[in-house]
């Protein structure tokens, strides 16, 4: 088996996850700086695999910001030991890959809105949103992002027909390979319909004053 260009899959899911979602990223040498400003985040710092020199400095500049998140990408199964400063923001996580394929026509009733290399795939009940989920094309990758279903709606295949809209949509304008950072609930989702884990997230954010005080 091929060990997976980690460094270059972690840039295509950080660009990716940035166009998304319409903000602001840049690289500085071997961090990843994403201006997510939503969902308990301002900044995201993205590594892959770091010593721990770069762990370190790097939980440094986000100790006292809890808005700040500090996130690690590892092959490895083993557990990064939180940074001074820092506190578990999340884990469990990981990046999935998959081959894409199309394999079969697009999928029915879903709802496609194209936004350059972007597109948001929708799945309606009625009046009501009851699942959704977007893709962004980067040359040969496609990174899938915010899949979700609405309470009401769940355990009904909306999640899955939404996947297959955004992969086969995908793979029509070029790309080859999908990735996408599934929480532990959407693993065996993900799972199901053919991705793989390709490496372990750790997410830390800084502690702020009062989380400090006794």
């Amino acid at each position: 088996m091929t060990t997976p260009d980690l460094p270059h899959l972690v840039d295509r899911w950080a660009e990716g996850f940035a166009r998304s979602r319409q903000v602001a990223y840049a690289r500085y040498g071997d961090v990843i700086e994403v201006e997510v400003d939503g969902g308990g985040r301002r900044l995201e710092l993205v590594l892959t695999e770091p010593g721990r020199e770069l762990l370190g400095a790097t939980a440094a500049r986000a100790a006292s910001a809890p808005d700040v998140w500090v996130t690690a990408f590892s092959l490895g199964r083993s557990e990064h030991p939180a940074p001074e400063g820092m506190r578990m923001r999340l884990d469990g996580e990981v990046l999935m890959s998959r081959a894409l394929v199309v394999d079969g026509p697009a999928s029915d009733g879903v709802d496609l809105e194209v936004h350059g290399k972007r597109l948001q795939a929708v799945v309606r009940a009625g009046d009501e949103v009851a699942a959704s989920g977007w893709v962004t094309v980067l040359g040969e990758h496609a990174i899938v992002d915010r899949v979700g279903t609405t309470p009401a709606h769940r355990r009904r295949g909306h999640a899955s027909r939404v996947m297959g809209a955004l992969e086969h949509w995908a793979c029509e304008n070029g790309a080859r390979t999908g990735l996408l950072a599934a929480s532990p609930e959407g693993q065996a989702l993900y799972a199901s319909l053919g991705w793989d884990v390709t490496a372990r997230m750790t997410t830390w954010c800084g502690r702020s004053e009062a989380q400090d005080t006794p």
